[in-house]
């Protein structure tokens, strides 16, 4: 009786850090999902022409949140206090020294997590431009097109360079609002479906997060007018820490969709859909 009360305690321990773990991995706006107010947005994105040339050499690596602290730590509790139940022979439930490391286990865990927050939100690039975007963001009906990959997909009178500036800057504000879990404001910038993804994800995962943006490129792949509405399609190749200042970098390559209707009370540009690339 005592080993299945000692083991049921231990497999409750051992949800318990796993659930701290995963609530401390900061997600990005999206999660990392394909998704929008078209079906055709839940699947990846597939690049029909070579994306521009980014970065050498930077790390293309997994969260490591989670595998140093849930398998470093979390394997060394568990693994330590199995061994002494399952094959110890002795083992005769918690001892004063089991509580001790575990206290002291999950006390480190809990300074460590709290050590990676930054202090300051966003990239100190970008970050600069997210305050301002408003003005470039609503005025872009420009008469001078632009050069660009993709002049042929890009219709005469199109600003490439000026809209990709507020798409930039709306990508780094918007990043940083998630990271608040500032509804109010990512409403402005989404369609509804989009919004109510976001609001979703956010029920799951309500507490703040940290988005370090190290580097942001923007392409624009495809502008295209159905209607009264037109859409621009923009590649952003980014460097982000989506965790701690101690993690790595992970490179993230996305494809969103902004649309805005040429006529009607809502002209501004809002995010209609986010897909991830195909590797």
């Amino acid at each position: 009786m005592k080993k299945i009360v000692s083991l049921a305690i231990i497999l409750g321990l051992g949800l318990i850090i796993s659930a701290l773990v995963e609530e401390a991995e900061a997600r990005r706006l999206g999660g990392g999902r394909s998704f929008g107010s078209k079906p055709g947005y839940s699947q990846k994105f597939q690049k029909s022409t070579p994306a521009a040339p980014t970065q050498q050499g930077a790390p293309r690596a997994p969260m490591a949140g989670r595998g140093m602290f849930g398998g470093m730590l979390g394997g060394m509790l568990m693994g330590g206090l199995l061994g002494s139940l399952l094959f110890g022979g002795a083992f005769t439930g918690l001892r004063f020294m089991d509580i001790l490391l575990i206290g002291g286990g999950l006390y480190l865990l809990f300074k460590l997590l709290r050590r990676g927050q930054p202090a300051m939100q966003g990239a100190g690039g970008p970050q600069t431009t997210s305050q301002s975007m408003h003005s470039p963001w609503t005025h872009l009906r420009s008469t001078q097109a632009q050069d660009t990959a993709q002049a042929s997909s890009i219709p005469p009178g199109f600003d490439s360079q000026e809209f990709l500036k507020g798409a930039k800057a709306a990508y780094v504000r918007m990043q940083g609002s998630w990271d608040k879990r500032d509804m109010e404001d990512l409403r402005q910038f989404t369609s509804d479906d989009v919004f109510q993804e976001i609001k979703n994800q956010a029920a799951h995962d309500p507490g703040p997060g940290n988005t370090e943006i190290l580097l942001l490129e923007a392409q624009l792949l495809e502008v295209k007018t159905i209607g009264n509405q037109t859409i621009a399609t923009v590649l952003f190749d980014t460097m982000l820490r989506e965790d701690s200042a101690s993690a790595p970098a992970e490179q993230v390559r996305e494809a969103w969709h902004f649309s805005r209707y040429e006529s009607g009370e809502n002209t501004h540009w809002v995010v209609e859909g986010i897909q991830q690339l195909v590797s």
